[in-house]
């Protein structure tokens, strides 16, 4: 009796359906492998056909037994190999190329991971993995009411998988579980102060890292000393010594096995991350070989290969130890494998040289290299994070499940290289050709890469480590340095934050100076940017290209102007922190004129501030010579041989209509300016003026180029305009003469 396939709860006919058939795609000439009973099912099926509707499944079997509907799109595996769709269970992805990448490897689903190593998490790539989200909680010591305000934002924040780290004490913990499960989100524990056998039996899900969760085998001291410093690369510090103390602990078999066998008792999964030895571990290929590796950049990350040699740029000492901790972690996992532990397929991409996709193969290896049959390493990327992360909709290729699968041309289960073997991905039943993905991908402008904290200077701390009294502001804000798209360029900047829920207002800000002169130092941003933030705002500022590490030269009001509007559609992708419809912008003497330039190119900004701009490039010449021949001709392209059309396009004075007309100005100056001439920014006022523009002009009398002797009225009058018309979204005012 032939199956017909279900859709809900409706049996529909091949009659039925016919008229319908452009939904339809059917995956035949195929074996189906099964991953069930993480990885010890044998019931595969051959010649296999399996229909989907949309994005969903509806019939699988032999293909005796499934209706066809007449019509659908047929994709012939060739007598190839079906499996589940790839879910890496730790994971960065930065941008489209990343994502393309994971496709392209098979990778259907991953948890998504933000970190400073990492760089933010991009969730607008298309096509893109299905990217679960997983939050944290205990990086930081807190009382109890606090961790558990802390899962609720993190669940209000759309986490999907919450990781309980270092600080969560013992007794802490049941609590933590019991709240995290009440909402629905499975815990993976990176912890220091709960051991882990007591957390398995608390109930946390899952454990990352092969050197983390073996912390119970470590003296008491070191694992103290790897909660309050867990990221140190000092290999003197406490968690290097107990990383070499590694293999000391791994060849005590019975003693590995025992407590591994607590874990497993305990019901908590292993995410080994073995990935992350890769590099390590002697006869490792270079993963740049990978045909993948193409449309992957070195510079995205963190500790990359050699793209040449396919080994870490590591010194002798460096090399040594990281090598003790990628042999030790086989030898421990082996161990408690062997002692009943469950695992799943976690890369740990994009750090110490994983890479998006490729890395997850080596996870697989990793696995096999422990002691899983191919099958089972399989599971641990299919079945078994979706059965331990609740993911029913995925991991298996059952009727009802997610259309997520891999075409292969090679037998998976004789060799895991053969997960290699991809011919399509099909993603929510879109079949994607593996060509198409491996196309490099532009990144696009305002894409940020990077995010990380910045370093405060240490003397603008009192002894107890609180700010001076002239910097209280610090302890309102987050500093961090970024890195950025724009026009395909590499720039630098920064992004400061307000600590209280968004979203917030913007400002962009624009630095003066050029190059190196000029440069938001990190005295600098903490000093003014972040007193800028701390009116509510979120402030972002751009170095300008070919500043600071930089790609490409900045041209002084030339291209590098787009440097600033890629800031808008960065600020467009800070959901939840910023409000990019109140974007306000701020320019310091040449930032005036990146201020103005902008401002002929977008109608986004709610106001702007101008204080001592550049506003007429012709005639500052004549007063500064020095700025012709060390500036403007060193940075503005073929600059003799364009010079009059060069100097006028950065002379706004000459055309202040191409100014936003809906841009209200703040302009400021001060009378004893002898950088940047006064009668700029009178000018300036005179045209907006007579063009009936929205702008107020304060001259400084006595002030210089900074503003210093009127700097505190000088930020009043700077907050109060961006309060009113960015912040609060007041109405221009009415220009034409009236009142009595």
């Amino acid at each position: 009796m032939r199956l017909f396939f279900l859709l809900l709860v409706l049996t529909i006919s091949p009659f039925q359906v016919s008229s319908l058939a452009a939904d339809f795609l059917v995956v035949e000439n195929c074996t189906v492998i099964d991953v069930s009973d993480s990885g010890n099912g044998v019931r595969d099926i051959l010649d296999a056909v399996v229909v989907i509707e949309g994005d969903r499944i509806v019939a699988v079997g032999p293909a005796d037994q499934v209706e066809k509907p007449v019509g659908a799109r047929i994709l012939d595996a060739k007598g190839g190999f079906l499996i589940p769709g790839l879910i890496d269970c730790f994971a960065a992805l930065n941008h489209q190329g990343q994502a393309n990448a994971y496709l392209a490897m098979g990778v259907t689903s991953i948890l998504g991971v933000e970190s400073t190593r990492r760089g933010p998490l991009d969730r607008d790539s298309d096509p893109s993995p299905h990217i679960f989200l997983l939050g944290e909680v205990g990086y930081e010591a807190a009382p109890l009411v606090e961790l558990l305000d802390k899962i609720e934002l993190e669940k209000a924040k759309d986490a999907d998988v919450l990781l309980a780290m270092y600080r969560i004490d013992p007794e802490q913990m049941p609590a933590v579980v019991k709240k995290a499960h009440q909402l629905g989100l499975p815990l993976i524990g990176e912890l220091a102060r709960t051991p882990y056998v007591d957390a398995a039996a608390m109930g946390v899900d899952a454990f990352v890292h092969t050197t983390r969760y073996s912390l119970g085998l470590a003296p008491d001291d070191l694992r103290r000393g790897v909660d309050q410093e867990p990221f140190s690369n000092d290999l003197n510090s406490p968690k290097w010594r107990y990383h070499q103390m590694l293999p000391e602990l791994a060849a005590d078999t019975k003693a590995v096995q025992e407590y591994g066998a607590k874990m497993a008792a305990g019901g908590a999964a292993l995410i080994p991350t073995l990935s992350l030895g890769y590099l390590d571990r002697p006869g490792h290929a270079n993963p740049w070989d990978e045909p993948v590796a193409a449309i992957l950049d070195a510079r995205d990350i963190h500790w990359p290969a050699d793209p040449t040699t396919g080994e870490h740029a590591y010194d002798g000492d460096k090399a040594a130890a990281y090598r003790t901790i990628a042999l030790a972690e086989i030898s421990l996992d082996t161990n408690y494998f062997q002692a009943g532990c469950r695992y799943l397929a976690g890369s740990g991409a994009d750090v110490w040289g994983t890479m998006p996709g490729i890395s997850l193969h080596h996870e697989l290896e990793g696995l096999v290299a422990v002691g899983h049959n191919p099958r089972q390493a399989l599971a641990a990327a299919t079945s078994n994070p979706a059965e331990v992360f609740g993911w029913s909709d995925i991991g298996s290729i059952t009727a009802g499940k997610k259309a997520d699968l891999v075409v292969l041309t090679a037998d998976p289960r004789q060799d895991i290289q053969n997960l290699r073997s991809i011919s399509h991905t099909v993603l929510a039943g879109v079949v994607l050709e593996r060509a198409d993905l491996l196309i490099p991908q532009p990144l696009a402008n305002g894409q940020l890469l990077r995010r990380e904290p910045m370093t405060i200077p240490p003397e603008l701390f009192l002894e107890d480590g609180t700010p001076r009294p002239e910097y209280a502001h610090l302890a309102s804000v987050s500093i961090n340095e970024i890195t950025y798209i724009s026009d395909g360029l590499r720039v630098e900047g920064h992004i400061i934050t307000p600590n209280t829920p968004g979203p917030h207002p913007c400002i962009i800000y624009n630095r003066g100076g050029n190059r190196e002169f000029g440069a938001n130092s990190p005295m600098r941003v903490a000093r003014r940017l972040a007193k800028f933030a701390s009116w509510g705002y979120v402030v972002v500022a751009s170095q300008y290209r070919g500043n600071m590490g930089g790609e490409g030269q900045e041209e002084f009001g030339g291209a590098d102007v787009h440097d600033v509007l890629n800031l808008i559609p960065l600020l467009e992708s800070l959901s939840g922190e910023a409000d990019a419809d109140r974007i306000g912008m701020i320019g310091f003497s040449r930032g005036g004129l990146m201020t103005y330039l902008a401002l002929t190119g977008t109608d986004r900004m709610k106001a702007a501030a101008v204080v001592a701009g550049v506003g007429d490039s012709r005639s500052g010449i004549d007063k500064r010579p020095d700025m012709e021949t060390y500036v403007y001709a060193e940075l503005i392209p073929d600059y003799w041989n364009v010079k009059e059309e060069a100097l006028l396009a950065r002379s706004p004075v000459a055309w202040p209509e191409k100014l936003c007309p809906t841009t209200p100005l703040l302009l400021l100056h001060g009378s004893a300016d002898w950088r940047v001439d006064p009668a700029e920014t009178m000018s300036m006022a005179r045209a907006l003026f007579e063009l009936r523009r929205p702008f107020r002009f304060i001259m400084y009398e006595g002030a210089d180029h900074g503003l210093s002797e009127y700097r505190a009225e000088a930020y009043g009058q700077i907050r109060s305009w961006l309060n009113r018309y960015v912040r609060d979204l007041e109405p221009l005012p009415d220009l034409e003469p009236h009142g009595d």
